[in-house]
């Protein structure tokens, strides 16, 4: 009876408390990556909008504030530069092959509507914006969106939310995360221009 027990009490740990667990785990890390993100997403949008929403600047904008989730936990709670150099060079490469970055507001349309040409290029201005009109200051709030594909590390809960996530999410946007067994993740952010709005940065 006591092996039996044992026997029982070993199965119940590992297929129903480990698995809880796990997933636990793997849904904390989602939260750390929801915030991090948000954040990110933030940064990249102050950063287009002091910069004529230029999606080079965005995008390494971006990239810098995902480092801490490519940084690994180092024992003193101090990682080394290069170590950090090394995980914006990671951010950076999926930021620009995996993630999208979208411009939301203003569009080509606006521009096509309320843009004066400047420098050679036609932009929507941004200067004296208080005595413009109101199509006008509409189309100086920069809005994106990032999708983020965020790996899935916890073993066994994330492969298994992987295959999930692909039966369950029928986005399209959300594709090359999942076909890269990584888990979308959304965020947007909204601010008012600093600079003309440049049209190489519009849909």
């Amino acid at each position: 009876m006591r092996g039996a027990t044992l026997i029982e009490f070993a199965l119940a740990l590992l297929f129903g408390v480990m698995p809880l667990v796990l997933g636990i785990l793997q849904l904390a890390a989602l939260l750390v990556a929801r915030n991090t993100l948000n954040l990110a997403t933030f940064m990249a949008a102050r950063q287009g909008a002091v910069l004529g929403a230029d999606p080079g600047a965005m995008h390494r904008e971006l990239a810098r504030g995902l480092v801490p989730l490519y940084v690994r936990a180092s024992r003193d709670g101090v990682a080394p530069p290069g170590v950090v150099a090394l995980a914006y060079a990671t951010a950076l490469a999926d930021v620009t092959t995996l993630d999208s970055l979208e411009v939301l507001n203003p569009t080509r349309a606006q521009l096509a509507r309320l843009g004066e040409w400047r420098g050679g290029q036609r932009v929507i201005p941004n200067d004296s914006i208080e005595f413009r009109s109101s199509a006008v200051q509409a189309a100086n709030v920069l809005t994106i969106r990032v999708t983020h594909c965020q790996p899935l590390v916890v073993p066994v809960v994330g492969p298994a939310l992987a295959a999930a996530l692909s039966w369950l999410d029928a986005d399209p946007r959300h594709r090359r995360c999942l076909v890269a067994t990584r888990a979308p993740i959304v965020a947007r952010a909204s601010l008012v221009m600093q600079s003309d709005v440049h049209a190489d940065a519009l849909r």
